[in-house]
């Protein structure tokens, strides 16, 4: 029997591998949004307190707040309002800075080497180029259409990573599972519905939260999206 058959598989199996570790993340990222304005609403009818509480930690406490508005600027800054009944609440990010206010009490935090810590355009379903200073991309396959990368973190003592889902086209995080160092998944969000705000620009209108047990424990709607507009950087001020 001819060896050309198995010689030609094994040159085919062989390039296939070399396109997949070709992958770049950072050219599947985007920088093409500069700045954005939006409002986060939860949607009521889809909270789930039982799986609210399997999340537990800030991240699950968040979404019992109805709505958030929301500043970004490029790179790595962000702002969050929220209020709940009459106590209201804010939170900046501006490089590896981040300052709360909650009432009366005020904070600022250095988070260099632990960038689970921050938040920002990522946290809204656009996989963004300045997210991955904090994190190193490792392709992993192709899913249909989308690609898959593994995230983990640059700098830091953390073993905790992310899989996520990016849909090349839209530049949007489709889906992203946060996974603890010891690989058990912590938490399960899907970002569904874009809708194009300006050319070349997509975002979500929609984020499903989703418990490690797979239970659905609320969902949020991204609302009065504007990208682009100007910013201020006292937005970010620390």
């Amino acid at each position: 029997m001819s060896l050309r058959p198995f010689l030609v598989f094994g040159l085919l199996a062989s390039a296939a591998t070399t396109v997949r570790a070709q992958v770049d993340a950072t050219s599947i990222a985007t920088d093409k949004v500069r700045d954005l304005t939006a409002q986060l609403r939860v949607v009521d009818s889809e909270m789930n307190s039982e799986a609210l509480k399997e999340l537990g930690g800030a991240f699950a406490t968040s979404y019992r707040i109805p709505r958030y508005d929301v500043w970004y600027k490029f790179p790595g800054k962000a702002r969050f309002e929220g209020k709940a009944g009459i106590l209201s609440g804010t939170l900046i990010y501006n490089g590896n800075f981040k300052k709360y206010q909650v009432g009366f009490i005020r904070k600022k935090k250095d988070v260099t080497g632990k960038p689970g810590e921050k938040q920002g355009l990522m946290d809204l379903g656009i996989f963004s180029k300045d997210w991955l200073a904090d994190y190193v991309p490792s392709f992993l396959k192709k899913d249909g259409p989308n690609l898959v990368f593994k995230l983990s973190q640059r700098n830091s003592d953390s073993d905790s990573y992310e899989i996520v889902t990016v849909d090349p086209k839209t530049h949007i995080t489709v889906k992203r599972l946060s996974y603890g160092g010891d690989g058990t998944l912590r938490k399960d969000l899907r970002y569904v519905k874009p809708q194009a705000v300006a050319p070349g620009i997509w975002v979500p209108t929609r984020v499903e939260l989703f418990a490690p047990s797979g239970k659905k424990a609320g969902a949020q709607v991204l609302e009065s999206v504007a990208v682009n507009k100007g910013v201020a950087e006292s937005r970010f001020a620390l």
